[in-house]
């Protein structure tokens, strides 16, 4: 009977509530507050690991799409390598873009309102499981027998649902860090989840570079054959499937560690109004040691007396001391604080958006991510054409290749020319995010976005010549870089800490849907745009500089709306904690008793730690 009660404790929030009824909600959200201003390294990133590894496959599912439509156009739609893709290979692509996109625009939506609802971790768990059966569902999806069904159908079936728990994923795992994390290192902890983006899309390269060499002795090499036989599209009918369903292996790992994890104390103190739940998980996830190795008991002993100690040392503040009360006491003054706070509900959430500057910086917000995904996805969903030709140059320079060749080239190409830059920048960003702050860290990215999109744009057709394509990739490199040490990184750090706890995951929310209603919108232009003849998408050497022109625009526009953005810094340089934001963005909820107001967390408690 042991584990199933073990199973239990961990699934369901922890009700050691005697040791803390008899003191004020003041004192038990001031604990919570300092407890997790005061977390340990190993705590903080215990946090920054499991939102991260979800945060990996969710970048590991929806770019693999990248290594894996040329396998399938080959192996279903009779397409064939060093050619261009047909009409209809060339629509099943964008199909297959635009589809993903759409189910993460529509999960950003629906998870970011309804964790602002129902708690981060009941949605925690529920996205990922979307994301593991999904991602399942497409390694296994056939064409029936005889074709009796439309392989393209199916997979564009399975990828809306993948897109949908990608989507799910942004608010949730930006908002719960956010809510965790020590306000010194905030940033450091949102860029750190966020750099799991560039190691999954490096990891789906990767693999696929892997995949490949492993069946090198069945793929044809030779560039004056590349006709797959029967026995060729049944290995890369094995590759396609094996990279796709190793993105759920990850998730499987993750999703014990979320269905695991407490509710945000942050959430259960400020829109559950119930301080006794908060203080009660905190006092057990903070545990000396592992949860299953030391008894709840001892552990709300240990809370139980810092709380008596801070209690006896007569705090006083605003002219009152906060004195003893008894559990029934305690329970009436938790039930008037819910009348106080107004709850997390669509009139409230109007009346917020009417408050001062509120839209107006949900809108900056949104329209920052727009400008940014609409390059960032508008090209790098079509990574393997555009790579192709900043990697070889105009398309006289390419040299022919067998079967084998292509599709490792695919993968190594990426990995150099794309993922390296990710990763390069998003580790600058982790050092440097709390020293300069997450604006000024758009505006330097925006900038330099705009400056080598205008230069290899204007130049492109110098730079793709015989002899110049090392230029082109450097510099290509260096846009890959300036996207994640700018606003590939900010736009999702940002909301996760501007907007009041009741209103910060559907703030969210709205804001990636903008980005990803961005890509959706350049994945349309970009794959039948035409800049003239010979100049269209099946020209990418001729189409690819005039794109680039064109994207350059939406830097300038995300560079003039960061100046709408507030910075989350003070005059001091120092990052302001949540409460204290929240306070600027709702300066009129003063009537909130003394602890539960936004920003009144007590300094005297600041040293509490187990």
């Amino acid at each position: 009977m042991g584990p199933p009660f073990k199973i239990r404790l961990f699934l369901n929030p922890w009700g050691q509530y005697e040791n803390f009824q008899h003191l004020p909600p003041a004192q038990r959200h001031d604990f919570v507050i300092s407890r997790l201003e005061n977390a340990r390294r190993r705590e903080w990133l215990w946090v920054v690991l499991v939102a991260g590894i979800g945060f990996f496959t969710d970048a590991y599912c929806i770019f693999s799409v990248n290594m894996v439509t040329p396998m399938l156009s080959v192996v279903y739609w009779n397409d064939k390598v060093n050619s261009t893709a047909s009409s209809l290979v060339h629509n099943y692509e964008v199909a297959l873009g635009i589809v993903t996109l759409g189910g993460a625009l529509v999960g950003q939506l629906i998870f970011g309102i309804a964790a602002d609802i129902w708690g981060r971790r009941k949605m925690y768990g529920l996205e990922l499981i979307i994301l593991i059966f999904s991602t399942l569902g497409m390694a296994m999806a056939s064409s029936g027998k005889n074709d009796s069904m439309s392989m393209i159908g199916v997979l564009l079936f399975w990828r809306f649902f993948m897109g949908l728990g990608v989507g799910a994923d942004y608010p949730l795992s930006a908002v719960i860090c956010s809510e965790f994390a020590p306000t010194r290192i905030r940033g450091r902890m949102l860029a750190a989840v966020f750099f799991c983006q560039s190691i999954g899309e490096a990891a789906a390269a990767l693999v696929a570079l892997i995949a490949v060499a492993g069946f090198r002795h069945s793929l044809p090499d030779d560039p004056s054959n590349v006709d797959c036989d029967i026995s060729c599209a049944r290995d890369i009918d094995k590759i396609w499937r094996l990279i796709v369903g190793l993105g759920a292996v990850p998730a499987f790992i993750a999703l014990w560690f979320r269905l695991t994890i407490i509710e945000s104390p942050r959430y259960t103190v400020d829109v559950l109004q119930n301080t006794l739940q908060a203080v009660a998980d905190v006092s057990q996830f903070y545990q000396q040691g592992n949860p299953s190795q030391t008894s709840s008991l001892s552990v709300g002993q240990e809370s139980h007396e810092q709380l008596e100690s801070t209690h006896r040392s007569s705090h006083v503040e605003e002219g009152r001391i906060l004195s003893p009360v008894s559990s029934h006491q305690s329970q009436t003054v938790d039930r008037e604080c819910k009348s106080i706070i107004p709850a997390s509900r669509w009139s409230d959430f109007k009346r917020f958006l009417r408050r001062g500057h509120n839209l107006r910086i949900l809108m900056a917000t949104s329209l920052c991510w727009f400008c940014l995904d609409l390059p960032f996805y508008g090209l790098g969903l079509m990574n393997a054409d555009v790579i192709n030709v900043i990697w070889s140059g105009s398309a006289s320079s390419a040299k022919p290749v067998g079967i084998y060749q292509y599709f490792l080239r695919m993968s190594y190409q990426s990995i150099v020319v794309v993922s390296s830059g990710a990763i390069v920048g998003s580790v600058i960003a982790i050092l440097v995010i709390d020293r300069i702050g997450r604006r000024t860290l758009q505006f330097i990215g925006f900038c330099w976005l705009l400056i080598l999109n205008i230069i290899i744009g204007a130049a492109f057709h110098y730079l793709s010549t015989d002899g110049n394509s090392s230029a082109l990739v450097v510099l290509y490199l260096l846009t890959q870089i300036f996207f994640n040490f700018g606003p590939n990184t900010t736009t999702y750090i940002i909301p996760a800490e501007l907007f009041p706890t009741r209103f910060r995951s559907t703030c969210h929310g709205i804001a990636a849907a903008s980005g990803k209603l961005g890509s959706i919108i350049a994945q349309c232009f970009l794959g039948y745009v035409s800049f003239g003849p010979q100049a269209g998408w099946a020209h990418v050497p001729n189409w690819l500089g005039y794109a680039l022109l064109c994207l350059a625009f939406f830097m300038l526009m995300g560079l003039i709306t960061t100046y709408w953005i507030p910075d989350t810094r003070d005059s001091q340089g120092n990052n302001k904690s949540l409460e204290q934001i929240a306070a600027e963005m709702e300066p009129d909820i003063e009537d909130i008793p003394l602890g539960l107001r936004a920003g009144d967390s007590s300094s005297e408690y600041a040293d509490i730690d187990s």
